[in-house]
């Protein structure tokens, strides 16, 4: 089997990635070092994990872009299979925090398994309409399998509780199915059926019902359940068109919760205003809009569904972090791709751009390929991986 250079990365989105994380160093060095002062005795002990995290996870996405798509495609049910693995052993062996169950504890660390899940669900969707085509008109052979697998994942996710990611993967799963080829009946019968199914599912948890009353109106309860999107507006209103400066913001003192994780936003909000905010928001557009363009210019219907649905987790996870800290979501603990402190989070993002990045390097490289064939006129071997 003949080596060949692989395609280089794309420039714009890597450059993004590059942008946020560096960012990310910033910025939660600023909201965590009075938080690590008091936690652990010492104020750089949450900033010095962040950057122990980033190296691993960009070596994971440089790992993983390394691998042809047709790898990818080949294992992953083998991989959704582990994924539902992991789900039920956390259930059963995970770590029990602020009440819900989602995390293994290792080694002084802790992993959520469904943030290195997501990746293989969407492999699985794009395996699945990519070779099984001819099912889909039919709702029983084509789509009902897929959602089988979709509410068995949904089930255990609702099992810790994790009702934001669990919502994510919904979403994100009718929009490649409506992308793929699902017809656009079985996709409204079965959107007709999810919201009264939604409605049970968020009055049966106290805890949800409340987030939904707080959204409506954070201030009649803004010491109970509207007490952090109450602090996060008051962030965004202090930060102004400049912000109050770097370092210089008041919420991160242990007025808003979970200020260098998911509100991470508030705390830029309030540091560098509404100028802070636009251009992490149009780095972030560059970084979506580059996933969009490796989607359309992808060759096969695997992996234009791939990059398609790897792109959409990250769009939509940023989408909900920002919009729930400003009032426009229900607050949910999802943190901003990229952004927000979180090895397992900063992981999983990074192999859903790794394989965003394996279908554009792949692609690339077959075209040299071509052009070196014709110059030295002797064919190629089969690439290799």
């Amino acid at each position: 089997m003949t080596k060949y250079t692989r395609a280089p990365f794309d420039v714009w989105m890597l450059t993004s990635i590059l942008t946020l994380l560096l960012f990310s160093v910033i910025m939660v060095g600023s909201a965590s070092l009075e938080v690590a002062n008091v936690r652990y005795g010492s104020p750089w002990h949450i900033l010095l994990r962040w950057c122990f995290y980033i190296p691993i996870a960009l070596a994971v996405m440089w790992a993983v872009s390394r691998i042809h798509p047709s790898w990818w495609q080949a294992m992953a049910m083998p991989l959704l299979l582990v994924g539902f693995v992991m789900l039920g052993t956390v259930l059963l062996f995970g770590s029990n925090i602020n009440g819900a169950t989602r995390w293994f504890s290792l080694f002084g660390m802790t992993i959520q398994p469904i943030e290195l899940i997501k990746p293989a669900f969407v492999l699985y969707l794009a395996y699945y309409m990519a070779n099984f085509q001819e099912r889909l008109p039919s709702f029983t052979r084509g789509l009902l399998p897929m959602l089988l697998m979709l509410m068995f994942m949904v089930a255990l996710l609702l099992g810790q509780p994790d009702f934001g990611n669990a919502a994510l993967l919904m979403g994100m799963s009718f929009c490649l199915w409506f992308v793929g080829g699902v017809p656009f009946r079985h996709l409204m019968g079965l959107f007709a059926a999810a919201i009264p199914l939604l409605v049970v599912i968020v009055m049966a948890a106290p805890y949800r019902v409340a987030r939904m009353t707080s959204f409506v109106d954070p201030w009649a309860d803004r010491f109970g359940a509207g007490y952090q999107l109450v602090q996060s507006q008051i962030a965004f209103g202090v930060g102004g068109l400049t912000g109050a400066g770097l370092g210089q913001g008041v919420q991160k003192l242990f007025y808003l919760p979970e200020s260098f994780t998911d509100f991470i936003s508030a705390v830029i909000g309030e540091e560098l205003g509404f100028v802070g905010i636009l251009s992490l928001i149009l780095v972030f557009a560059t970084l979506l809009f580059r996933g969009f363009v490796i989607a359309r210019r992808a060759d096969t219907t695997f992996t234009r569904l791939l990059v398609l649905g790897c792109t959409l987790l990250l769009g939509a996870a940023f989408i909900i972090n920002f919009g729930a800290a400003m009032g426009i979501f229900p607050t949910k603990g999802m943190p901003m791709p990229f952004v927000s402190y979180g090895g397992s989070a900063l992981i999983g993002s990074c192999m859903l751009a790794g394989l965003i990045f394996s279908v554009q390097r792949h692609q690339g490289a077959r075209a040299v390929n071509k052009r070196s064939k014709r110059r030295n006129h002797t064919p190629l071997q089969e690439v290799s991986i």
